[in-house]
């Protein structure tokens, strides 16, 4: 089972290219695997916010979503903080580990 921190450690050491290739200025877990609470069947909560300017951030998000996705055989959900609505809000970023 897919563990937290092999989660945490995979994004540390893929950061830079994380970076560059998505133009990424945050990345963090949130969720279950942040919680320490997940199991096989978990998803993976990634939240990140973009340079501003971004360009083709629909195609952006789906690749890094498909990159985690393959290289856990995880489902994936991908959210910017900027967009998180202010119910969640609280409770996301408390849990929320960022690297």
């Amino acid at each position: 089972m897919l563990e937290k921190q092999e989660l945490l450690a995979f994004i540390r050491q893929q950061k830079p290219e994380l970076t560059d290739r998505f133009h990424l200025t945050k990345i963090g877990i949130f969720g279950s695997f942040a919680r320490g609470e997940q199991t096989p069947e978990s998803d993976i909560d990634l939240i990140v916010e973009f340079k501003p300017g971004t360009e083709d951030l629909f195609q952006l998000k789906r690749a890094l979503r498909e990159l985690f996705a393959k290289q856990f055989n995880k489902e994936v959900d991908l959210c910017r903080e900027k967009y998180i609505k202010s119910y969640y809000r609280k409770q996301i970023l408390r849990d929320a580990i960022f690297v």
